[in-house]
């Protein structure tokens, strides 16, 4: 919709191509010596000079003036637009930064004048115009598309107003897991982290971005650490942005730094350990610190010593730091907590207590590629995520409350099977619809990963965090917009049918209770253990193959077997239909990008035939056994002998789209060391397609248990050892 008006504007208005020799930069003094504005306009100058291949100079003079606004600090510094809508608590302030730009003849050339009232708002209003109107793609860390820009492409008549739909956004990355940057952020000897950490934050601001944080693990040596991470939040902090850092009260999952220690591990009282903790960690000078207060997702602990430890800690980080405190609500009810479900809060704050309370946030989280309003979402006990949108609509009312969705979950649901879930472009963008309608300030996206596609993910939800308005009409957005912007649109018309195909099958009749794989949960005996994190079949595969009648087998291939092989057949026609425009594509890292994102979504498609043939070998055993006749291995072996072959093929894609990993494929995609509990790179799964395997073996070897071919470390994930 956005290419549409500003062709129309073209039409409409007198455009002649501007040849560009000189591209000037008029910047007040001020702007050139603020470190927010003088990082970006060097990186901007550098982009600019490589694409058009001319001289950038500051300056009044050239083909093209850049016209930069001076600041009025006193203004910058009052309160924003979204502030003003919550004077009832203590808001974390950041400078309006909306931006406006307008395109003016002057002389043979060609002035566009910026208009902000902030330096976050020149930054991010120079790389919007890069990326949003002269070819720029931000897409990742590590890889930009720079355009050739011999000519002006924008009338002389030109404008265009662009406006946050949320005054914090950004991402956490959930360096619980071994991600991409989880050693570069937490191991201080890990050569040129810094570097590449610092790469990320420039793809943030790049993006519009503003805010970051991720999770603190223990091991972390306390001695070095903190210079090392003072280097990366210095410069987050030179760029504009707000910077975070997760840590826990006591959390037991997943090695999460913890505030205080118990009994046999320290004898110290556990407020005193608080305090010499903060101490520790607010000298690295952080702007917010998000805080899990429960031991794990799935239990409450003592609510009133909770609300007493949660009012000191505000307190501190509050008066004593000046920074800010959030925490987070999980998806999990109360109904389904393991512990501390039927406590009553007992603990009556006194008004003085409630006005500290009140300077604690709060961010609304929700997982997967579900949104806070749809009606069906089967996670973590839930039969949807509604009750968390009543928690927002709650919390907005009495504290800072901002949305935390998920644009990757890691583990066994997306990229460490892999699937590339397209699924996750639509809900994340009907959940920024949402939010923004009903005037949520911030919007921090929950990152567990970017390769196997995913990085399209995060970078269309930096984009659609700002509106752009064309005279008096305001662009629609659609999930697949920028892939179209990238590959044009022929090509975004595959990957809108491809979506329209994963939401149908996938999400909307539940296929991906099939195509996920098994958590150690899902397969535990006891009821207590026996969490639902994500969607699973209503028939578990032990029962499958003991206890299932023939009416449940036939019930499974209606609901199962058979729409997976319809999903797969229609994915794999839709990228045949399409390859003589994929082959048109001539652009080399165009041609590269497309390629590793239709064997994505391939391999997507292979998981659900694959899924078909293995569940269908199930089926046949218990059949077998039901009729008589053959025996259940035999049965079963033609099926498994087609899902081998299935695999085999999906490990040739594997290895194709190993080979363009931006990262090391050693860090990403095999066993080493790691701060997480993780001894592999979050795609070491992936490798060897970890999942597809073991589900042929388990049906070939009648082995259903949650320790057969386990490659968690249960007792350290959970914490129970080091």
């Amino acid at each position: 919709m956005r290419h549409i008006i500003l062709v129309c504007l073209m039409l409409l208005g007198w455009h002649a191509s501007q040849a560009i020799n000189t591209i000037a930069i008029d910047a007040p003094p001020a702007v050139l010596e603020n470190s927010i504005t003088r990082i970006t306009l060097t990186d901007v100058s550098a982009l600019l000079t490589q694409a058009c291949n001319c001289t950038v100079q500051y300056g009044t003079t050239g083909d093209v003036v850049l016209k930069l606004p001076a600041i009025d600090t006193t203004r910058a510094n009052q309160p924003n637009r979204f502030s003003k809508n919550f004077t009832q608590y203590p808001y974390l302030q950041y400078p309006d930064h909306d931006y406006t730009w307008r395109a003016s003849a002057s002389g043979s050339g060609i002035v566009m004048t910026l208009e902000t009232p902030s330096y976050q708002g020149i930054a991010f209003g120079l790389y919007g115009l890069l990326q949003e109107h002269l070819g720029f793609k931000f897409y990742h860390p590590k890889e930009t598309i720079i355009p050739k820009l011999i000519t002006w492409p924008l009338p002389k008549d030109f404008s265009w107003e662009a406006k946050a739909r949320f005054d914090k956004k950004g991402f956490h990355l959930h360096t619980m897991h071994p991600l991409e940057l989880t050693q570069q952020l937490l191991n201080h000897e890990f050569e040129g982290g810094i570097a590449e950490v610092n790469e990320y934050l420039d793809w943030l601001v790049r993006n519009g971005q503003n805010y970051f944080e991720f999770n603190l693990l223990e091991g972390i040596s306390r001695k070095y650490w903190p210079a090392y991470a003072q280097q990366f939040v210095d410069y987050g902090k030179s760029r504009g942005i707000i910077m975070g850092v997760d840590v826990s009260l006591h959390m037991l999952q997943q090695n999460a730094y913890k505030l205080y220690e118990g009994f046999p591990k320290s004898w110290r009282p556990k407020q005193k350990q608080i305090d010499r903790n903060l101490d520790w960690l607010m000298a690295i000078g952080w702007d917010v610190v998000n805080m899990e207060f429960s031991s794990t997702e799935f239990s409450e602990g003592n609510v009133t010593k909770k609300e007493q430890q949660r009012l000191h800690i505000t307190d501190v980080i509050t008066n004593k730091y000046g920074a800010k405190l959030m925490g987070r609500k999980h998806v999990v009810k109360k109904d389904n907590m393991m512990v501390g479900a039927n406590q009553e809060n007992g603990y009556a704050m006194s008004e003085q207590e409630k006005q500290l309370d009140a300077n604690r946030g709060i961010l609304i989280h929700t997982v997967m590629f579900y949104t806070a309003t749809e009606e069906s979402a089967p996670v973590y006990g839930n039969e949807n995520l509604k009750h968390m949108m009543d928690e927002l609509n709650k919390e907005i009312k009495q504290r800072e409350t901002w949305y935390y969705p998920e644009s990757a979950y890691w583990i066994t649901f997306d990229n460490s099977i892999p699937m590339y879930l397209l699924p996750y472009l639509g809900g994340r963008l009907d959940d920024i619809d949402t939010m923004a309608k009903h005037g949520v300030p911030g919007h921090v996206t929950f990152s567990s990963g970017w390769e196997w596609g995913y990085w399209t993910i995060d970078w269309s939800i930096a984009r659609w965090s700002w509106d752009h308005t064309y005279g008096e009409k305001t662009a629609k957005h659609n999930p697949t917009e920028y892939l179209e912007e990238l590959f044009g649109d022929k090509i975004g018309e595959y990957f809108a049918k491809q979506h329209r195909l994963h939401e149908a099958y996938l999400k909307r009749d539940n296929l991906m209770q099939y195509m996920v794989g098994m958590n150690i949960t899902d397969e535990v005996a006891s009821e207590q253990l026996n969490l639902p994190f994500h969607p699973r079949p209503r028939w578990m595969y032990r029962y499958l193959r003991y206890k299932a009648d023939q009416l449940t087998l036939d019930s499974v291939r209606i609901e199962g077997v058979r729409p997976l092989l319809n999903f797969h057949d229609k994915s794999m026609a839709l990228t045949q239909e399409y390859s003589p425009f994929f082959a048109a594509v001539k652009d080399s890292a165009l041609s590269r990008l497309l390629g590793e994102l239709v064997l994505a979504l391939d391999i997507t498609a292979l998981r659900a035939q694959h899924r078909s043939l293995t569940i269908e070998g199930l089926l046949q055993k218990r059949e077998a056994e039901l009729n008589g006749g053959i025996k259940p291995k035999k049965a079963a072996a033609p099926f498994l002998i087609d899902a081998e072959a299935v695999r085999l093929n999906g490990i040739k894609i594997v290895e194709q789209v190993e080979g363009h990993y931006r990262y090391p494929v050693w860090l990403l995609a095999r066993r080493h060391w790691s701060h997480t509990v993780y001894y592999f790179g979050y795609l070491y799964t992936t490798s060897n397609l970890h999942f597809w395997l073991r589900e042929e073996k388990q049906v070939s070897n009648d082995r259903y248990g949650p320790f057969y071919r386990n490659i968690w470390h249960i007792f350290r994930t959970v914490g129970v050892v080091d």
